[in-house]
């Protein structure tokens, strides 16, 4: 298995497992490159009580001390890894709404690349909180799209991650039509091709009940058609049993539409290798 580019470890609050355990476990499965990307919500990058809120399991304070915290943890064990190559990554999220401190984090010269992430619109909590019932779904996919088309356009990201985590949690996720948000996706697609960034191929769908990729082969394959070369391959695991899981399944699914490489990041700079 040649990479899995997008985990969390403990430093994540939704996740589990040291970066040493990642390392142990990716050996053990003969992965080629790993990188770290745990979550940097960067609305709220500062503690609760900066925002004048209190502390909740439902909101990622403090996005400052994970950053700091995951990025001096994967740097400490890149001399350890035998075979495998460790990258220091990590997941910005809701980079529109704090572009500064995206830019900051973006430009620290101790990590090798970014993901870019919508988890949040403004003023709302994470899509797994959302109560669907009370919200005007087209709406709110409609909204979602554009925030991370905003995503697209910046400069702050290498790697634009789960193209419709939007759609994660929706009561009828299989059954909801992109057809009305293909002209703002597209959008999405032209800009990260023109900045020469990378979209992410995220299997962690396929060990859901209904399994699917984010994103699907549909809209993958239209990224192709526009021109876009460059994904990523990733389960975005928050714990080490799922570490690459099916990421034979992923590969073979980028090379059936046509994708003869794949690419990862040290330092912002692109390397190719091929499937």
């Amino acid at each position: 298995m040649i990479m899995d580019l997008h985990t969390h470890t403990h430093h994540s609050p939704d996740a589990q497992d040291t970066v040493a355990e990642r390392v142990e476990k990716a050996n053990t499965l003969g992965l080629r490159i790993m990188a770290i990307t745990d979550h940097c919500e960067l609305n709220h990058y500062y503690p609760a009580e900066y925002y004048g809120e209190t502390p909740s399991a439902r909101v990622m304070h403090n996005g400052r001390q994970t950053f700091e915290g995951s990025v001096e943890e994967t740097l400490a064990m890149q001399s350890r890894c035998g075979d495998l190559l460790l990258l220091c990554g990590t997941e910005l999220g809701q980079i529109p709404q704090e572009p500064m401190i995206a830019k900051t984090l973006y430009e620290d010269p101790r990590i090798d690349f970014a993901i870019g992430s919508i988890h949040e619109l403004p003023g709302m909590e994470d899509f797994y909180f959302l109560d669907y019932p009370s919200l005007c779904i087209r709406d709110l996919i409609t909204q979602y799209f554009d925030e991370v088309l905003r995503v697209a356009q910046s400069d702050f990201y290498d790697v634009l991650a789960h193209l419709t985590y939007g759609l994660r949690y929706l009561p009828d996720r299989a059954g909801y039509d992109l057809t009305p948000h293909l002209p703002v996706i597209e959008e999405i697609f032209r800009a990260v091709i023109a900045k020469d960034k990378a979209l992410e191929f995220n299997g962690s769908g396929l060990k859901a009940e209904l399994q699917y990729t984010d994103p699907d082969l549909f809209l993958l394959r239209k990224y192709r058609e526009l021109g876009g070369k460059r994904i990523t391959l990733s389960t975005d695991t928050h714990a080490k049993e799922y570490l690459a899981y099916r990421m034979n399944d992923l590969e073979q699914l980028a090379r059936e539409l046509g994708f003869t490489h794949v690419t990862y990041y040290q330092k912002h700079k692109p390397v190719e290798i091929p499937l």
